[in-house]
């Protein structure tokens, strides 16, 4: 199945005219944001096995999937702690230990009826991933008056995800980085 996210990170740029949603949501005024920058860096070979800094550099997390177990990602902390476990079946499964019970992905990152959003919900408070430009946005609110909280765009060699003070003090940085990986590892979510 063809959908926005995955088309997007294939060709690590976006059509704004393929997506129904352009145009439809708000834009920070300020598109430098007081955000700040993580990065799925130092590919090996690709995202799948990566680096994801933050300020300063700072190594957060790895990407480890494990050549001799290719059926399972994880994502963990620099301490070496196990953050989030994705199992690659036919449907994935998604885990965030402490945060999200092990899931199919697709339940946990829902596409709409029109396939132009995903849903994920988070503490029982739902937020929306919207394609705009070449950048996927994460949104809270409403439809009428959405906040920006969180968005990814490629860069040379590296993902940038960009999370508002916001978005990091309501703790989604962990479940923000595994969804950012999830839309971006180039494989059927679904």
């Amino acid at each position: 199945m063809n959908h926005p996210f995955g088309s997007w990170s294939e060709s690590g740029s976006g059509n704004s005219s393929t997506f129904p949603t352009f145009g439809a949501l708000p834009y920070p005024s300020d598109p430098t944001c007081s955000c700040t920058s993580f990065y799925f860096t130092s590919f090996n070979p690709d995202v799948m096995n990566c680096t994801v800094v933050g300020p300063q550099a700072q190594q957060l997390y790895r990407v480890v999937t494990d050549k001799n177990m290719p059926g399972y990602t994880q994502i963990k902390k620099a301490d070496g702690s196990n953050m989030s476990l994705i199992e690659w079946k036919s449907h994935p499964l998604v885990e965030i230990r402490g945060l999200l019970a092990k899931q199919s992905v697709g339940t946990w990152l829902g596409l709409s009826a029109d396939q132009s959003t995903r849903a994920m919900t988070v503490r029982e408070m739902q937020y929306t991933w919207a394609p705009r430009g070449k950048t996927i946005n994460l949104y809270a609110g409403v439809p009428k008056n959405p906040v920006l909280l969180a968005r990814i765009m490629r860069k040379s060699g590296a993902i940038q995800l960009d999370m508002t003070s916001d978005a990091i003090q309501l703790g989604l940085l962990d479940p923000v980085v595994t969804a950012a990986f999830l839309l971006q590892c180039g494989r059927n979510i679904d």
